[in-house]
């Protein structure tokens, strides 16, 4: 369990450069909140088909170890054109190439925690919680950092720190894979259910505002006159106020049900959002942030559970495929590139007001479906057995 820690730890401090700082040196690089967004967004594109493509390959291989080092050696020797390019253009083309394997590399090691936790019986929101721990306390240092030596010298620390990544990943063990095998016709009928698709809807409709979030709060922040290093303690205090979320979850859906944890981590985001459109200083931002705690962690765990109760075993990383095409892909291009116009054009006060409005959409609509399967004995999460496993 220590080594699947570690480098989950390492791989997604590594998320954090390109989540949250990357949108501050194309901002350096001379690019309007606008062009930003744009460049997100393509990227989410991208992980669109990458993601499924990647997730089917690891299923159909039936190996992740292997997949995540061909995806990180990828984007180490890709993100040397990403951080030292200036032009839009040029920028566009090596983001998009780079997303292609970055863009997979985070659900592959969702499906790794799943396998492991369910292979040696530990909860996995106690795994998970490692990515969180990476993504916080590589934030505030970040902030510290590019503070120092500046922004123009992002690159090197990230590639310090993917090749820490894959030194660990060496060091793993691969996931034991399931004997039935994949192909075409199995995945065809798994995405024909009506309810596995309704389900993607309430995920997209949550993750819109959360997408924009992630791509543009560093930007919000210091529009306020804010320093990296603020831009930085406001993500540490996001990621690690997850970490007696993810400890706990499996207990909290235990006594509540994957839907009904969801509809609760809904209501919360709709707050939180309402909350930031009507910030008016870096510390607001900085002190709501804490609401991640109630919100994220929560609705991952929840939903994933859920989802893989309604997908067969061996199709498991093709789940968490659509899952992070749905989170990632779909809800990036909408929320990125719709969020960085409103920015642009409007104000950053009316994006999240809008986002707080998809937000209570879909508390609504998460509750009918909470109702709708309650009426008709149509299970609200996985069986408790599952739970206890995969938690």
């Amino acid at each position: 369990m220590v080594r699947v820690s570690v480098f989950i730890y390492l791989l997604f401090s590594t998320f954090s450069v390109i989540v949250f700082f990357l949108p501050l040196s194309l901002q350096d690089r001379g690019l309007s909140s606008g062009a930003v967004g744009t460049i997100i967004a393509t990227g989410a594109l991208i992980g669109i088909f990458a993601q499924p493509f990647w997730g089917y390959v690891s299923d159909k291989r039936k190996t992740v170890k292997k997949v995540l080092l061909v995806l990180l050696f990828a984007n180490l020797f890709l993100s040397i054109g990403l951080f030292s390019v200036q032009t839009f253009l040029l920028i566009l083309i090596f983001y998009i190439t780079f997303m292609f394997f970055n863009s997979a590399a985070a659900p592959l090691t969702e499906t790794l925690c799943i396998s492991y936790a369910y292979q040696h019986n530990k909860e996995y929101g106690r795994l998970r919680v490692w990515g969180e721990i990476g993504v916080g306390t590589a934030s505030l240092a970040l902030g510290f950092i590019i503070e120092w030596i500046g922004i123009g010298y992002i690159w090197y620390i990230y590639a310090g720190g993917l090749i820490l990544a894959i030194a660990a990943a060496f060091l793993i063990k691969d996931t034991e894979s399931t004997p039935v095998p994949v192909n075409l016709k199995s995945l065809g009928k798994v995405f024909s259910q009506p309810r596995l698709l309704w389900f993607l809807f309430l995920i997209l409709l949550i993750a819109i505002p959360h997408r924009m979030n992630d791509s543009l709060l560093a930007l919000y922040i210091s529009d306020m006159g804010a320093s990296e290093s603020r831009v930085g303690m406001a993500w540490l205090v996001a990621t690690l106020s997850t970490v007696p979320s993810l400890m706990f979850a499996g207990k909290l859906i235990k006594k509540w049900n994957e839907m009904g944890i969801i509809i609760i981590a809904t209501a919360a985001y709709a707050l939180r959002w309402a909350i930031y459109s009507i910030a008016d200083s870096p510390s607001v931002l900085i002190y709501a942030q804490a609401l991640h705690s109630i919100t994220f962690p929560l609705f991952l765990v929840a939903a994933i559970q859920y989802l893989m109760s309604i997908i067969p075993q061996e199709l498991r990383g093709t789940g968490q495929a659509a899952f992070a095409v749905t989170f990632g892909g779909f809800a990036g291009i909408i929320g990125s590139a719709g969020g960085g116009e409103v920015f642009d054009r409007v104000s950053p006060a009316a994006a999240y007001g809008i986002g707080s409005l998809i937000t209570v959409i879909a508390v609504v609509a998460t509750i009918g479906t909470y109702l709708y399967n309650k009426r008709h004995n149509i299970p609200l999460g996985s069986e408790p057995s599952e739970r206890s496993a995969e938690a």
